[in-house]
């Protein structure tokens, strides 16, 4: 006897409900899910991924099955939902009911044809407030869902979805240990012509550490509205002309995302990126890093400590706590500082912020070490820093009492080097929660003069202050005692 399926998924998922008495958070438990989406499928607003459905019905059938076994109501079940008497698996017809009522909701929610006449299964949302809304839960239910790695392939400008709010949309997300690695156009004209704007794009980086953002130019991609996750969907989107959402498609057929990715992704080697991803710098004879420091002119922004002008017993202590092949690195990278950088032309920009986190936690995350110096070897450094100062008057000190006028962000944790040639950009990894690489690497010359000329536009507000030795002894005579007890704060 072949059961029949019901009207749609949301009636029957609450009518088991209201028979078994089960509740929504014990549901969403089962399912793994947030009690949000679980209540979302039983009102008839949202229905699960069809990636995930199998998974998600067999989960909810045993559930059921357990509890109307526990309550002894199999008869009264059997009847109320005119199953066949002869049932024998009770968990698996549940699971077979649930899935003919997701394929009946289905057909009911998604009847396009595509020109062959298979189905295609697709949703179209508009309106400006149900357009990003709608967006936003998608990425948050992927992100959650999704139990890999993710790659969101954006063809469009950076900047004009910032101004569209897009960027927002991943506040919050969960990935846990999963990597997202989003892949998106720079328009290097529009940031040419105003170099500030990149403080849309460092804002956003800077805010979402776990994301591993990948840069190209925008003439060498598609610009054609899409947002391509691999193997979980598809969007095609409408921007007003004031960059406002107003409408988009939502394709989530495996087979058309799986062909659009195949004939949209980044593999053509044409498409070069101008800001890549690394999990380390190297610090071997032809390293990044070595290469980086063989230079006699430098501009830091800095905002994970300040891991320059260590003193030299700084060093020491963190090759005993690091690996053999890190202590090699750690003895080199003390070398090229003691015997080059020390002695070359840099200016240093920190944030007022990131400078008092430092003095009261003494955290520096210096080539793949993390490492927090004790509050002696603070005050050393302090001294070493005026002292190299004194002797190489190419030093510069400058802090920014503030940051930008963005204020989605609560603090600065990305760091910028140049040397002028190029440049690199480095997470504070203490706020990195899953496996996102810690640095960008910088490797167009064009986009490098472009974010350097933005950081050091920085010096021009009216919250920027400059040093030099001179100025910095007395100030430091002045504070040291509060400095020093700031030191000591656990």
């Amino acid at each position: 006897m072949r059961l029949m399926g019901p009207d749609n998924y949301a009636e029957t998922l609450k009518k088991l409900l209201t028979f078994t008495q089960a509740k929504f958070v014990s549901l969403a438990e089962v399912v793994g899910y947030d009690v949000s989406y679980v209540n979302k499928w039983s009102n008839g607003t949202k229905l699960p991924s069809s990636r995930y459905i199998e998974q998600i019905n067999e989960d909810l059938g045993r559930y059921f099955a357990t509890l109307i076994k526990e309550n002894k109501k199999e008869e009264k079940f059997i009847k109320a939902f005119s199953f066949p008497d002869d049932i024998t698996d009770l968990a698996f017809a549940i699971t077979q009911y649930l899935c003919a009522a997701y394929r009946a909701s289905i057909h009911q929610t998604h009847p396009t044809k595509t020109k062959d006449g298979k189905s295609a299964c697709l949703q179209v949302v508009t309106g400006t407030h149900d357009t990003k809304a709608f967006l936003s839960d998608l990425l948050h239910k992927e992100a959650a869902n999704v139990n890999k790695d993710l790659e969101l392939l954006v063809f469009d400008d950076f900047c004009t979805l910032y101004q569209a709010g897009f960027w927002n949309f991943f506040n919050d997300i969960s990935l846990q240990q999963k990597c997202l690695t989003v892949r998106v156009g720079l328009d290097l004209d529009r940031l040419e012509e105003d170099c500030r704007l990149f403080e849309h794009v460092y804002a956003t980086l800077n805010r979402l550490l776990d994301i591993n953002f990948i840069f190209y130019d925008i003439k060498d991609i598609e610009r054609s509205n899409l947002l391509i996750m691999k193997d979980v969907f598809v969007i095609q989107y409408a921007l007003s002309k004031t960059s406002r959402f107003m409408m988009c498609t939502h394709i989530f057929d495996e087979t058309t995302i799986r062909d659009i990715y195949e004939n949209f992704n980044f593999i053509d080697s044409a498409k070069r990126p101008l800001i890549t991803i690394s999990n380390s710098l190297g610090m071997d004879n032809t390293g990044y890093r070595t290469a980086f420091y063989a230079n006699n002119r430098f501009f830091f922004h800095l905002t994970n400590g300040f891991d320059f002008l260590l003193p030299h017993d700084v060093f020491e202590s963190i090759k005993e706590i690091s690996s053999p092949e890190q202590a090699v690195s750690i003895q080199r990278l003390c070398v090229t500082w003691e015997e080059i950088v020390n002695n070359a032309e840099i200016e240093f920009i920190i944030p007022a912020s990131s400078l008092m986190r430092y003095l009261e936690n003494g955290y520096i995350y210096l080539t793949d070490v993390e490492y927090s110096l004790t509050p002696e070897e603070r005050k050393e450094h302090i001294q070493t820093v005026l002292d190299t100062m004194q002797e190489n008057p190419h030093i510069i000190m400058g802090v920014l009492s503030t940051l930008g006028t963005d204020r989605s962000y609560k603090g600065e944790n990305l760091s910028f080097y140049s040397n002028y040639k190029t440049g690199f950009m480095k997470k504070n990894k203490r706020y990195i929660h899953n496996r996102a690489s810690p640095f960008y690497l910088i490797t167009d010359h064009r986009l490098h003069t472009i974010v350097l000329d933005y950081f050091r536009s920085l010096k021009e507000s009216s919250l920027f202050r400059q040093y030099d030795v001179t100025e910095l002894i007395p100030i430091y005579e002045r504070v040291k005692p509060l400095i020093e007890r700031t030191l000591c704060l656990k």
